[in-house]
């Protein structure tokens, strides 16, 4: 998760330098917060324990991103596995809308390294995979490559085993 909050200054600093797609990838229209635990509403709170009981918080982000609000929850299992809770603020309470982890590219499902490695016709390094359970049960893996920390490169969804490349974004 260090490494996150790491990646996610990288992209604040560029937003405010101005550098080019080249250099790195400006960050989204994305307003980040890093808030106090004491401070998470306690709906967000009982949402990701009724979920995890066995989860401690350690890091909470408030993420504001084309209109909506996420609250993005680190913490960690008790075997020390980190994991990453993203809560959506909705006119119906706080709902986990994907949970987090990252991951080496070699631990990719092989359906989903093979699109990615077809799409990387540049053959650029990839340096992190983050895997993201939907509610949908789907799962969504960002590829991140060298030299651009703030957006993935490729994302490819794999659902019921099946696994495409993503043209755009994926929603959350």
């Amino acid at each position: 998760m260090i490494l996150k909050r790491t990646l996610i200054s990288i992209a604040a600093t560029c937003a405010l330098l101005g550098c080019s797609k080249t250099e790195a990838p400006r960050a989204s229209a994305t307003e980040n917060t890093e808030i106090a635990l004491s401070d998470v509403p306690q709906s967000v709170s009982d949402v990701v324990m009724a979920a995890r009981t066995d989860f401690t918080m350690t890091e909470v982000v408030k993420k504001v991103r084309d209109g909506r609000v996420y609250y993005d929850v680190e913490g960690e299992l008790p075997g020390g596995d980190e994991i990453e809770f993203d809560v959506l603020m909705t006119e119906q309470g706080p709902q986990i809308v994907e949970v987090q982890r990252d991951m080496a590219f070699a631990d990719v499902p092989q359906n989903a390294r093979e699109i990615t490695t077809k799409a990387n016709t540049d053959g650029l390094e990839i340096v992190r995979v983050i895997e993201s359970v939907q509610t949908d049960e789907s799962i969504i893996y960002e590829v991140f490559v060298k030299g651009h920390p703030g957006d993935p490169r490729f994302e490819v969804r794999v659902q019921d085993g099946q696994a495409e490349l993503l043209a755009s974004r994926w929603k959350h």
